[in-house]
């Protein structure tokens, strides 16, 4: 999808948020909206299948969603729907987050790392960097060239205890010419 596209997408809903000053229980609908759809590969199949009519879609997500989101964000997945725009959900939702973030105050971050991180270790880096009242909020992603350890991307800083720079650094220190092994 197109990212201009996405983000007029997000703003809307966003709009949708501030008018019902409640952007923390739309942010977190989003995300019951967007976990569901990322379980159930079949779903994905199901919303962008061409041969599946508007209407059957549409009744998918009143079927799971009417009365655990907000009506606003119900009727913008149909909103979706009606103009083709399902496939592009993760691009809207992610350009969503952001603004929904600058607004609460939260600051976000990557934290790459080989194997998935549980819920309760991210829950905890993320406690670990957010200071003076700051929240923070990490998106794991997986990098399998770290081989262990991790690489936190944050406020314009990096922080890398993986075992992918510990041997860049040990083959930089061993192949620097002022450097003697035998010292």
């Amino acid at each position: 999808m197109n990212s201009e596209v996405a983000k007029t997408y997000a703003e809307a809903l966003y709009s949708l948020a501030l008018d019902s000053k409640n952007v923390a229980k739309y942010k977190e609908d989003v995300k019951l909206v967007e976990a569901s759809l990322d379980e159930v590969g079949g779903i994905r199949k199901f919303l962008i299948a061409a041969k599946v009519s508007k209407n059957e879609k549409k009744q998918l997500f009143k079927d799971a969603f009417e009365g655990k989101i907000s009506e606003d964000v119900l009727n913008f997945m149909y909103v979706l729907v009606d103009r083709g725009r399902i496939s592009g959900f993760k691009d809207i939702f992610h350009d969503f987050y952001h603004f929904a973030n600058e607004s609460l105050g939260v600051k976000e971050g990557i934290i790459e790392t080989a194997r998935p991180l549980d819920a309760a270790k991210l829950a905890e880096l993320e406690k670990a960097l957010g200071k003076d009242g700051v929240k923070v909020e990490l998106k794991n992603k997986i990098n399998t060239t770290l081989i262990s350890g991790f690489r936190v991307i944050f406020d314009d800083k990096i922080i890398d205890t993986s075992m992918k720079k510990k041997i860049n650094q040990m083959n930089e220190m061993l192949l620097r010419k002022d450097v003697s092994l035998w010292n």
